[in-house]
């Protein structure tokens, strides 16, 4: 006689460990606060000479703009 496939078997149902109760679900870790606060880092010194390019582009750039308006009242 031919052995059984797996198809033809089922599975035997899982039985609940408890007195048949539902078991309470576990919370998430809980949120704690840190020992100390944590302060934002002060990026200023970081990011000076970024902040003096930006403003020497956005100089240039608007002299360009006043420049082509003018330029074109002219010609």
């Amino acid at each position: 006689m031919p052995a059984p496939s797996s198809r033809g078997q089922r599975r035997k149902p899982i039985r609940s460990l408890g007195s048949g109760t539902a078991a309470k679900p576990t919370p998430a870790l809980a949120y704690t606060q840190p020992a100390r606060p944590v302060e934002p880092r002060d990026y200023s010194r970081d990011y000076a000479d970024v902040r003096r390019d930006l403003r020497m582009i956005a100089l240039v750039s608007s002299l360009l703009l006043v420049g082509m308006v003018v330029i074109s009242f002219v010609l």
